[in-house]
């Protein structure tokens, strides 16, 4: 069944819009109304059954999984749904990567200058084990592969990058990199909690080794829900973190903890407990409703609801970044008119329900498939008004 773009139905489904002008998906999206009522009803089954429906959480985190990998090109050959691992949040899942890893004296991570704290942090950390981290330099988030690949060496074990710069809307040349990377023999990771639900990814054909995500963005999830890609290979590499749910059992009832406990293989094995299942049963909505509408259109929505604040801007002093012959993300960024602070009108835009960010002295914008080119109008009558 085709979705449809009319007024209505937009507001429907996305009925944040009656109250609001949510240009915000790069920080906290607004949950679609299917997935509210997912949330809604999972609480209310929970207060009146308990635990009596744990087998339906089971599954409906399985469809999760199996959900996830078809967003993200997780086919069969890297395990399809067995790939990908529920998780709390993106840096959570790059953290099981930068802990799981043997590292080893003179080790080298390569990325860049500007990414988010989660996806800098887990590999600083590393620093006090002899472990090198190499930040290339970007220009407003942009930089080549042919950069990437001078910034590694023979020591390089890992190259780990964000799919799509949190602050300018850069999107990576994920393929040329994981190209080079699997030549190497280097690791290809991805930060992409910018990226998947809002633009196309194949991890197959850009040879990821790993991607981690949080659903409360561009995949129109909640907080505290997201997922983590993992090839075969790189499982087997990866010391997994201690739990209970991810241990080898005979027999689902079987409590007990060998001495030297034994793992799942598949990517459960980074699930070391009890699963945000209220953000799963609303995630699993969120995702049906993106694969419905197909990222083609998604992308399409984006870019028409772009538009008219890429040409309008300029004529109120704002220059939008754009970025010649790479994808088109959902993030738009301008800077402001001299003199002026995004974070002023940033918070003088939330006093009229429109909600922006401010990054990096930047004001970005970030819609997703329930906006729509009449709210960039909106935007920019208000932007006029307080330049």
């Amino acid at each position: 069944m085709d979705f449809a773009f009319d007024s209505d139905s937009l507001d429907r489904e996305f009925p944040s819009r009656r109250t609001s002008i949510q240009f915000n998906h790069a920080a906290v999206c607004p949950l679609p109304a299917r997935s509210a009522r997912a949330l809604s009803d999972y609480a209310m089954r929970l207060s009146l059954r308990g635990g009596l429906d744990y087998s339906a959480w089971i599954r409906e985190a399985d469809e999760v999984r199996r959900l996830a990998a078809l967003l993200i090109g997780a086919g069969p050959s890297v395990g399809g749904a067995r790939s990908i691992a529920i998780v709390p949040n993106t840096t959570w899942g790059l953290n099981l990567v930068a802990s799981g890893l043997d590292w080893k004296l003179g080790d080298v991570v390569v990325t860049t200058a500007t990414e988010f704290p989660a996806n800098l942090s887990p590999w600083i950390a590393l620093e006090r084990r002899g472990v090198i981290v190499r930040r290339i330099p970007t220009r407003d988030g942009a930089f080549t592969a042919a950069e990437v690949a001078t910034a590694c060496d023979e020591r390089t074990r890992l190259v780990a990058i964000s799919a799509v710069s949190f602050h300018t809307g850069f999107a990576a040349p994920l393929t040329a990199i994981g190209s080079f990377c699997r030549r190497g023999g280097i690791l290809f990771g991805l930060d992409a909690i910018q990226a998947v639900g809002a633009i196309p990814m194949d991890v197959v054909a850009s040879s990821v080794d790993f991607l981690s995500a949080d659903g409360h963005k561009w995949m129109l999830g909640p907080e505290g829900c997201g997922i983590l890609f993992t090839t075969p290979e790189l499982r087997e590499r990866l010391t997994p973190p201690p739990g209970w749910t991810n241990l080898a059992r005979a027999h689902p009832l079987d409590y007990s903890v060998p001495d030297v406990p034994l793992y799942v293989s598949d990517a459960t094995r980074f699930e070391v407990g009890a699963l945000p299942t209220p953000g799963v049963y609303a995630l699993a909505e969120s995702l049906r409703l993106i694969l419905e509408i197909g990222l083609d259109r998604i992308g399409r929505q984006i870019a028409e609801t772009l538009a008219p604040l890429d040409a309008g801007l300029p004529r109120l002093g704002f220059s939008p970044i754009r970025f010649d012959g790479t994808l088109r993300s959902g993030i738009l960024a301008a800077r402001p008119p001299a003199g002026k602070n995004a974070w002023f009108f940033s918070k003088r835009l939330m006093d009229e329900a429109i909600v922006i960010s401010a990054r990096e002295g930047l004001l970005r914008f970030s819609p997703h498939v329930g906006n729509d080119a009449h709210e960039s109008e909106r935007i920019l009558e208000a932007l006029a008004r307080l330049v």
